[in-house]
């Protein structure tokens, strides 16, 4: 009795990805569903594709947002007045310029202040839509004050 000859590749066999079909392990496709012979991609190629894919739309995103945002701030601001606004609040008023050229929305923070400087409690807001070139003035109120600040100060971006 003859014993048969041992395969030489003892790697695991795979299936073919459009049939199912039993093939080499270093195929994808069966004999059958790849009748062009055309040889199927390497994984270092999909994955090549997909991370160039990715950076290119990456740097497209940062393309874009930069010519969405060009024009917009930078934001001057100043506190007109404040007036207490009990129990425990003032309200604000600002002016806001937008020294830019394009509309957008000032990003502000306003900031409570006692006699020696320090600060008693911050408040962000956002102000606008402000034009390019336009000034406005807006009124808020700044609640959560255990005591009413000496001044009130302001920066926007």
């Amino acid at each position: 009795m003859t014993a048969s000859p041992e395969p030489t590749d003892r790697r695991p066999r795979r299936h073919c990805i459009k049939c199912g079909r039993e093939i080499g392990p270093d195929e994808s496709m069966c004999e059958v569903c790849n009748r062009a012979g055309m040889v199927a991609p390497a994984a270092s190629q999909y994955h090549g594709t997909m991370i160039l894919a990715i950076v290119a739309g990456v740097a497209a995103l940062a393309i874009w947002g930069s010519f969405a945002m060009r024009g917009v701030g930078p934001y001057q601001a100043d506190v007109v007045s404040f007036v207490p606004a009990p129990p425990g609040a003032i309200d604000v008023t600002l002016r806001i310029e937008n020294q830019g050229t394009a509309r957008g929305y000032a990003k502000c923070e306003l900031r409570a202040l006692d006699g020696g400087g320090g600060v008693l409690r911050l408040l962000p807001l956002q102000a606008g839509p402000l034009e390019g070139g336009a000034t406005q003035t807006f009124t808020e109120h700044f609640p959560g004050l255990a005591e009413l600040p000496e001044t009130v100060a302001v920066s926007c971006s």
